[in-house]
């Protein structure tokens, strides 16, 4: 009874036991392969089955997780199986193998059938007699909505966003929201049955999107929900793969385009894939029905990924012998490290074991056609890219961390730190990833090289290396206090205060207005919002950020400092130099802010 509930609750196919023979004692479900004998030595009839190879791999390595992949299997009437499978130990001592069969449902399919499912359940909706009606339905409803895009886009993102009572990843679960305007009731009529679909088909989402590139509807209200996708516009996402999916239907509308796998802002850099079509009425184009495809379609062949997984599991082993060495080392030659200095050691080597871990995955995608233009496009600004060069460089003398810190000055180094993973990008080509795969693989087992590394770190990272932790801390912290004792500040506050209050009547309504007007629709790319000196519109907010926000941008530079932030004392973040998705979110333990547990709350 235990094992069969285990079984029910984990969703096995089977669960099996097995002695050091070989001998299969003991299985739930009972099938032909209860009772016979899988040791390779013997003559039991399905020894050379999976689980004859998971029962020898467990064997061979009790301590370790066996993964046998999928192969027809007899006793399951030849359909494919996979087992997992590790040794049972008692006072450590070997006595078993334990062993679990993996349900059908866990095979990753092939990537041309995912395709091809795909591709006929779009053409599916695309034929759709109801497609039409809700298409002119949609596009009818968002052009009376409001009078702007601007409007639209921060009203529609308010209504089933922010002030949406689902949690993320779940706004969906919204029918409607209130309102007077047509849009909601035709989102009311529409939504559920997309939804549906959306759910029977496993989509990860669902685009309708008029002929100007307006998305005027999607399933799960992501921060693309209505933003503009033509190419010839100004939406922040009209260069990513739904961007693509929309001039690709628009060019073919009467074919289904595939957009293959690239990093998707939206769905939070994750890598997306789209297929989309054409939407006619009585002949005429009126629209784009796309889907975004699920993260298991993706098209990546399983065993690649395995010995990708396995060389990175080997080289992960290696850096973390490699800082192990670095900090013995010092002790061994009784040499105090200082705390920051040791932390830094630390944070630099497990920044390799990120880079390593990334670059490895990335091989793979690093083929595929444009994947590597995408992502360099996505690069902010060209002074970004000549500072990460250099950055690039110091990746390549790594473990010599003494060369590294040369570069600047402690404290500068660190704090770059917290910057370095926007650089990654630049590295995600397949020389950058054998340079530095080849040099630390060599540094690690060569002994010499090793040693070498490791006293020019010691060296540099002495406790007398210059660097005094609290005289930094004390530095910055007079840095505020100078900021905060700037006559002009309570003026400022006390603006930007009055200019909060009278931008929208509530503060969800607030959120959406501002991080439309200097996120969304902000011209300059992510990290480089703060350029933005105000944005359009009448509000008096505009006129008090064109105001004052050159000053602080101006301290932010000359101190080095990563943001500012101005909360009014009902802890809304009523200003902030650099606008990421902090911006306009309330901080007040009491309230319901996002973020009123983070460091900032």
């Amino acid at each position: 009874p235990k094992y069969r509930k285990i079984l029910y609750e984990r969703d096995y196919y089977d669960i099996f036991m097995f002695d050091l023979e070989g001998n299969l004692i003991y299985s739930v479900y009972k099938e032909l392969d209860y009772a016979t004998n899988f040791a390779s030595n013997g003559t039991g009839e399905w020894k050379d089955s999976g689980l004859g190879e998971a029962y020898e791999g467990a064997l061979a390595n009790p301590d370790v997780i066996t993964v046998i992949d999928w192969k027809p299997y007899g006793p399951s009437s030849g359909a494919l199986a996979s087992f997992l499978s590790t040794g049972i130990k008692q006072k450590g001592k070997l006595v078993g193998v334990f062993c679990t069969q993996l349900p059908p449902s866990a095979r990753p399919k092939d990537p041309a059938e995912w395709l091809s499912e795909q591709k006929t359940s779009i053409a599916k909706q695309a034929a759709d007699s109801i497609l039409p009606n809700a298409m002119e339905g949609f596009k009818q409803a968002w052009d009376s909505f409001a009078p702007s895009h601007g409007q639209r886009l921060s009203g529609l993102q308010a209504a089933y966003i922010t002030n949406n009572p689902y949690p993320p990843g779940e706004k969906d679960k919204l029918n409607f929201s209130s309102g007077s305007e047509a849009y909601h009731a035709v989102h009311k009529q529409y939504h559920p049955r997309y939804r549906d679909i959306l759910y029977a088909e496993n989509y990860y989402d669902i685009f309708m999107l008029d002929m100007e590139g307006n998305l005027v509807y999607s399933v799960y209200k992501e921060l693309d929900y209505a933003t503009n996708f033509a190419a010839a516009g100004s939406g922040q996402w009209k260069n990513s793969g739904l961007g693509e999916a929309f001039e690709a239907a628009k060019a073919s509308p009467d074919k289904i385009s595939v957009i293959d796998w690239k990093p998707y802002g939206p769905s939070n850099g994750a890598l997306a894939s789209f297929l989309s079509t054409g939407i006619r009425k009585n002949g005429v184009l009126i629209g784009v029905f796309c889907t975004q495809m699920p993260p298991e379609a993706r098209l990546t062949q399983v065993l690649e990924l395995d010995g990708i997984e396995k060389e990175n599991t080997e080289l992960l082993a290696s850096v973390q012998m490699l800082r192990e060495r670095y900090i013995s080392h010092a002790v061994f030659n009784d040499i105090a490290l200082a705390p920051v200095s040791q932390t830094f050691a630390e944070a630099q080597l497990l920044y390799v074991q990120e880079i390593m871990k990334e670059a490895l995955f990335a091989i793979l995608d690093v083929k595929r056609t444009h994947y590597l233009e995408a992502l360099q496009a996505s690069e902010q600004k060209i002074d970004d890219l000549e500072e990460a060069l250099v950055w690039g460089d110091m990746i390549s003398g790594l473990p010599d961390l003494s060369k590294i810190c040369t570069l600047q000055s402690m404290h500068k180094v660190s704090h770059k730190m917290l910057d370095l993973k926007k650089y990654l990008k630049l590295l995600r080509d397949t020389e950058a990833i054998a340079v530095s795969r080849g040099l630390l693989t060599n540094l690690v087992v060569s002994e010499n090289g090793l040693r070498a590394a490791m006293e020019d770190a010691v060296n540099f990272f002495r406790t007398d290396d210059g660097v005094d932790p609290a005289a930094e801390l004390a530095k910055h912290k007079a840095y505020t206090a100078t900021d905060a004792a700037d006559p002009e500040l309570a003026d400022v506050i006390v603006a930007f205060k009055e200019a909060w209050d009278s931008f929208a009547a509530n503060d969800p309504e607030r959120l959406a207005g501002l991080q439309a007007a200097y996120i969304s629709n902000n011209p300059h790319p992510a990290g480089s919002k703060d350029q933005l000196d105000a944005a359009d519109g009448s509000e008096q907010y505009h006129e008090v950020h064109r105001q004052y926000h050159p000053k602080y941008r101006d301290i932010l530079y000359a101190r080095n400092y990563y943001d500012i932030f101005i909360l009014d004392l009902e802890g809304n973040l009523i200003y902030s130099v650099y606008k990421e998705l902090d911006y306009a979110t309330n901080f007040a333990s009491a309230g319901a802010g996002e973020w009123k547990d983070s460091g900032l709350g």
